[in-house]
């Protein structure tokens, strides 16, 4: 029961919405079925049937769900027969006590699974049926294809001196952030010429830390525009006048997203280099003192965000990718993706975990649209331009490169 227990966890804490909240909704009553036998029984699934426009991939994860989520029960079938889209078909295995038969279909604006409970002997012995609201972009993620292969077009990269921590393109300018100074550098071929270099100090209180992390965000306020800074050993983030990069004000709280007139702000972890629980939301600012007093959600502990589709991207401290609308998760494919991600469009950019990580893109509107290209590096810090190209901070054996890709 004890595998049991954690994958029910884990479906109500990552899974939160359909089609997995539908798969758990009947798996409460199968479990029920099960429970009220005097031993517990052997079950195995028979078929799948799909009665709806879900294709092969769908199903297939469907079936998958219900393996996991009856993992301490079920008998694994001898051999699957076939998924195609009128469903799945399985060669039950010698010794099961009940056999499921599943049918999938969408009626009305609503999911419906119901199961078929037979005895060995092929009896009928229980029916059940559970429904669920579509959440479309719930069920387009959970019948995600696999990419097509296609690579990012490498428009240019520079090689840039120390250790820089992030990267933002502002106008024509690309700003690097280091633990002590801001430079901006304007593009000449491919190379990076340097034009200003602005000292910082960091607001106190100053918390030390073995691995810094940096952000620069930018954000336009009534007439004015502020290039926001912080990095993860400062409690306080300084706001920059974009004109002339002079100090605007330091507040505890900086910009790391939009959706519609909102504001999304995050802090980081007192000497981590990731987000808070915490997730500041001011609607409609026009001023930075509009900034000071923000609505606080409590969230996750988190390394990045963006809003997509007017859902919020996330990536925990583990590097899994989780998806919110209006406060409950939605459910994604169990998949790790590394530290950074970013949003343009229908477009899901990110990176991934290691010495050699890869820079990553997704299309929603269109999933063969997708695929990644190696870097013989670590990606430390991602940014998504309103082109659809994403500018990358890379270290590459001791030696730091900004490279610019766009998305054919």
């Amino acid at each position: 029961m004890k595998r049991l227990t954690v994958f029910l966890l884990f479906v109500i804490f990552t899974l939160a919405q359909n089609p997995a909240t539908l798969v758990d909704k009947c798996s409460y009553d199968v479990e029920s079925f099960i429970l009220s036998r005097d031993i517990f029984p052997r079950i195995a699934i028979g078929s799948i049937k799909n009665h709806s426009l879900r294709g092969k991939n769908f199903i297939e994860n469907l079936y998958e769900l219900f393996l996991s989520r009856f993992s301490d029960y079920m008998i694994a079938s001898e051999g699957v027969i076939g998924f195609d889209s009128t469903g799945g078909f399985f060669s039950p295995p010698p010794g099961y006590d009940f056999l499921l038969r599943i049918t999938y279909q969408e009626i009305g604006g609503e999911a419906h699974i119901s199961i078929r409970i037979y005895s060995k002997d092929g009896k009928l012995k229980d029916f059940i049926s559970c429904s669920s609201p579509l959440n479309e972009f719930a069920y387009r993620e959970f019948e995600i294809k696999e990419g097509s292969g296609k690579k990012p077009l490498l428009l240019w990269e520079a090689e840039v001196e120390g250790h820089p921590l992030a990267v933002q393109r502002e106008g024509e300018n690309i700003l690097l952030l280091y633990p002590d100074r801001l430079v901006t550098y304007r593009k000449r071929g491919g190379f990076l010429v340097r034009r200003v270099t602005k000292k910082l100090s960091w607001p106190k209180p100053y918390y030390p830390s073995l691995d810094i992390r940096g952000i620069i965000s930018s954000i336009t306020l009534g007439n004015s525009r502020y290039i926001a800074l912080g990095i993860s050993t400062s409690a306080n983030y300084l706001y920059l006048d974009a004109s002339d990069l002079s100090i605007a004000g330091e507040l505890p709280w900086i910009p790391i997203g939009e959706q519609g007139e909102k504001v999304f702000l995050g802090k980081f972890s007192a000497g981590k280099n990731y987000f808070r629980p915490e997730l500041g939301v001011k609607e409609n600012p026009e001023s930075l003192e509009d900034l000071t007093s923000v609505q606080v959600l409590y969230f996750l502990p988190f390394y990045d965000f963006c809003v997509l589709e007017n859902m919020l991207n996330v990536i925990d401290i583990k590097g899994k990718r989780r998806v919110f609308k209006d406060g409950e998760e939605v459910p994604t494919p169990d998949e790790r993706m590394g530290d950074e991600i970013e949003c343009w469009n229908s477009f899901l950019f990110y990176s991934g975990f290691g010495k050699k990580e890869k820079l990553s893109f997704r299309d929603f509107q269109d999933f063969d649209n997708s695929g990644e290209v190696g870097i013989s590096g670590k990606i430390i810090n991602m940014t998504s331009e309103n082109d659809g190209s994403v500018i990358i901070l890379v270290e590459e054996n001791g030696r730091f490169w900004v490279k610019e890709f766009k998305i054919e």
